[in-house]
């Protein structure tokens, strides 16, 4: 039997905040396509380097837009995290479960597509 992911898995928080961290320093260097797709792959392909870039990984270090000087990219980051949160609130709300990390991974690329 393969591992499950439950709605109440620290995975699930932990992939939201790595999309919206690894893409709010793109964001912050200019760089607006591919957000969630480069994030995902970034945070899978070398975990380590993640951790070292951004100290702090939660939801509340997240929410900070300062280094969002560009006000068409603070939309847009605010826009993610609105659409990261409402997708948080329904896996939680509907109990999704995966079976993989893949299959987690594909779920927000899908859901959130329209910031790639």
């Amino acid at each position: 039997m393969g591992m499950k992911i439950k709605a109440n898995d620290d995975r699930i928080a932990a992939v939201a905040v790595a999309v919206l961290l690894i893409s709010r320093a793109r964001l912050a260097r200019g760089e607006a396509g591919g957000l969630v797709a480069e994030a995902l792959a970034r945070y899978r392909g070398d975990p380590e380097a993640y951790k070292a870039e951004f100290a702090k990984r939660d939801l509340a270090a997240a929410r900070l837009t300062e280094e969002l000087t560009h006000e068409g990219r603070r939309a847009l980051y605010l826009r993610l995290l609105a659409a990261v949160e409402a997708l948080l609130a329904k896996i939680a709300r509907n109990r999704t479960q995966f079976s993989s990390v893949a299959e987690l991974d594909n779920y927000f690329a899908f859901n959130l597509k329209s910031f790639d």
